[in-house]
């Protein structure tokens, strides 16, 4: 027995991910100008931030690599690769604003869904791209030479101009955190309401996957919003207490990532391509159903389906030489299982029964209709 199958591991998403970690590592190593604008005080964030790479990549090589994902995946390399990439990237653009930041997909289920969704998902974007770059030593700010009155901002080690500490840039640089904070608690605050008040999550929901990261989330947002408590009304009482939760409940929270679902932060850009998929798929057009001629899947889905059923060993996945599983809409599929169950209580029950079959001269009707 290999080390990795020992482990339950797959060797090549854990190849790929240390690879992936290692160009982090490279990254920070390069912005930081080899370590040396890394904050000592940030140091416990850096190690869970580069733990916390390591496993969401793993787990997202590993689910990347499954047959049925794998499809999508290499469908969207290949129009990257492709000379219409330039035609390409707008259109990602407008979708990723759409899918990503708008998230007008959810608004379609509930208004207050999105509300919900929306605040917590900007407020841990913006979260996240102001605390990664400080801890990576990207960004940082100094004072503006001797005096004391003015901050300077460093972006890869390059300046970047300075402002009054007490101006209006000086203030949102000291609480943009603060505002994230409180994004994100507004967000899980109309969250935990609508799963109060909705019957069918509070019927399917569960502490490990849907109370237990907002809870975290709130952790991290309220010990967040607590320094700032700390600094501007108590006189900075118990401010180094309270920095040691924070960064225990982020710690937790980054090293939570690969295993809850706040792992959908790093699966949600993937659904760019199955639109690209499914648009290509609507150009090409829809097949018939060999059953009732109804018009229901799509060329391409149809092709790639076909192969990912041989290679997960459902070949023989027939109906007769010329009906494959696949050529069958949903409602005919239902049909069959219904006639499958008539058949084995002994009854005579025939859902088909009164649908034309469009004439095909590949497909014989009555070898579909003898079927079980």
């Amino acid at each position: 027995m290999s080390f990795f199958s020992s482990l339950d591991l797959e060797p090549r998403p854990l190849l790929r991910a240390a690879l992936t970690t290692a160009l982090l590592c490279g990254a920070i190593a390069l912005g930081s100008r080899a370590g040396r604008w890394l904050d000592p005080a940030l140091l416990g964030y850096l190690l869970a931030s580069v733990f916390a790479c390591f496993g969401v990549a793993y787990r997202y090589w590993t689910w990347v690599e499954r047959p049925a994902t794998w499809m999508y995946f290499r469908d969207l390399l290949k129009r990257l690769a492709s000379p219409r990439v330039i035609i390409l990237l707008p259109k990602m653009g407008l979708l990723a604003l759409d899918q990503i930041f708008l998230q007008r997909f959810i608004g379609r289920r509930s208004i207050k869904r999105w509300g919900a969704h929306a605040l917590i998902a900007w407020g841990c974007l913006l979260g996240f791209s102001v605390t990664f770059p400080l801890v990576f030593g990207w960004i940082r700010f100094a004072s503006d030479g001797l005096n004391q009155d003015r901050y300077q901002a460093w972006l890869f080690g390059f300046g970047t101009g300075s402002f009054p500490v007490h101006s209006f840039a000086g203030f949102l640089a000291f609480h943009v955190l603060d505002l994230a904070a409180l994004m994100v608690i507004t967000g899980c605050v109309l969250a935990f309401i609508r799963r109060g008040q909705d019957e069918g999550d509070m019927a399917t929901q569960r502490f490990d996957l849907d109370i237990l990261p907002l809870l975290v989330l709130l952790a991290v947002s309220i010990t967040g919003i607590l320094l700032t408590v700390s600094e501007k009304a108590l006189q900075g009482r118990n401010f180094g207490t309270l920095a040691y939760l924070h960064e225990l409940t982020v710690i937790l929270m980054l090293l939570s990532l690969p295993f809850g679902k706040l792992f959908h932060i790093a699966q949600r850009p993937a659904q760019l391509g199955v639109t690209f998929y499914k648009a290509a798929g609507e150009a090409e057009g829809r097949l018939a159903c060999k059953a009732c001629g109804s018009l229901f899947i799509r060329a391409n889905q149809r092709r790639d389906l076909e192969a990912l059923f041989l290679k997960l060993g459902l070949e023989t996945a027939r109906h007769s030489e010329s009906v494959h599983h696949l050529d069958l809409c949903p409602k005919c599929k239902r049909r069959l299982l219904a006639k499958a169950q008539g058949s084995r209580l002994g009854g005579a029950f025939d859902p088909f029964s009164g649908i034309p079959v469009p004439v095909d001269p590949i497909t014989d009707p009555q070898t579909f209709r003898s079927q079980p």
